[in-house]
């Protein structure tokens, strides 16, 4: 059962001790922007942000209304659906922090990466698009051809999201793993796309040990029962993916800003980092002496 009330005192936890840093932020960062102030708090909105991607709409506007018509008593004042829509986008760094909070302490001794595209529109109108010609390129995965970019994500055996990039869709899975990484030591397990003698070597020095199969052209690499069987339990990342994707609406063609869509993806992270109960966990085979 949903608690929207958790939700918010777990988001409004975060902002007591982080909004005065975030204001801090945006005066020396962004000097010629000017921000009017909201009724709301950068926690409601957060709030409502994430709420809709853990809601059954899959469209803003009608979760808005919905919205204003059933729990406007659980807030002071709600602005109009494009005021609102305004302040989310301009507070998508506000949910890009949460998102990378909700990250930290989950460290684990084994580590599973992978990456999903995420198409912002149809092939067919590749040539049209404009809203996000700045960051969506023509990319190929096993599915075929897409414009748009990739999530990139680390995840560990209980199903928590330990690291993320966002990358365009034309770059190269293992050019993000050492991104990724970066300051822990692990197994860590992959599929063939991240086969790469050079990366595994420099991961080694960082205390990683890279662990993929081999392909048919290659000399074929002895693994021991755990080795092998983790890699197998690797399609749980592809559930997160499918999580993320169906439940939280991680993927959408509606975005009209880079602003607007990078909220979303942040929202949709924040979503199932918070909200989602049975992640995809995987049991650990102890290596035995």
């Amino acid at each position: 059962m949903f608690d929207s009330t958790q939700l918010f005192c777990i988001i409004d936890d975060f902002f007591l001790k982080f909004e005065s840093v975030y204001w801090n932020f945006l005066k020396q960062n962004l000097k010629c922007l000017r921000i009017r102030p909201a009724q709301l708090s950068i926690s409601e909105i957060v709030f409502i942000a994430i709420w809709y991607k853990h809601s059954h709409f899959n469209n803003f506007k009608a979760f808005f209304t919905a919205l204003r018509h059933n729990y406007f008593h659980l807030f002071k004042s709600l602005p109009c659906y494009q005021r609102m829509i305004y302040l989310i986008n301009t507070h998508q760094l506000a949910l890009h922090a949460l998102h990378f909070a909700l990250m930290k302490d989950q460290q684990s001794p084994y580590l599973w990466i992978d990456s999903t595209t995420l198409a912002v529109c149809k092939n067919q109108r590749i040539k049209r698009h404009k809203s996000l010609a700045a960051i969506a390129t023509r990319g190929k995965s096993s599915m075929g051809w897409f414009f748009g970019c990739k999530l990139h994500v680390l995840m560990n055996q209980s199903g928590e999201i330990l690291s993320t990039a966002l990358s365009n869709g034309h770059t190269a899975d293992i050019k993000m793993v050492e991104q990724l990484v970066k300051g822990m030591t692990a197994k860590l397990y992959a599929d063939r796309g991240y086969i790469s003698h050079e990366l595994k070597s420099k991961l080694r020095v960082q205390d990683i040990d890279l662990i993929t199969y081999h392909r048919k052209n290659m000399k074929s690499i002895q693994l021991s029962k755990a080795d092998e069987y983790h890699l197998k339990q690797r399609n749980k990342i592809e559930t997160l993916f499918s999580l993320l994707k169906g439940a939280y609406n991680l993927v959408t063609t509606r975005a009209r800003s880079v602003a607007g869509y990078l909220a979303g993806i942040y929202a949709s992270l924040c979503a199932y980092q918070i909200c989602h109960q049975n992640k995809p966990m995987i049991r650990i085979m102890e290596i035995s002496a």
